[in-house]
């Protein structure tokens, strides 16, 4: 069983407010970052459910930080600047 268990984090999913806390940017930027491929694209869970993958947005900020300087900002609970 120790193999099969999953981190909570692999499969946590959050919707675009969240997302949108967690880079410090308005709910609109993120749907326009999302359209010039500079987000992963969301997940749909349903009709009108729409979220993100948590290890999608991890990942990516990784790769665009070339290192873990915005994971471990992005995952340690502080909210980013506000304009």
């Amino acid at each position: 069983m120790d193999e099969l268990q999953v981190r909570k984090t692999d499969v946590a999913v959050i919707n675009v407010r969240e997302v949108a806390e967690l880079l410090g940017v308005n709910a609109r930027t993120i749907w326009r970052m999302v359209q010039r491929g500079e987000l992963p694209a969301p997940i749909r869970l349903g009709h009108r459910v729409i979220r993100w993958r948590l290890s999608d947005l991890r990942e990516h900020l990784d790769r665009k930080a070339g290192g873990g300087v915005a994971l471990s900002r992005a995952t340690s609970g502080g909210r980013g600047a506000r304009r």
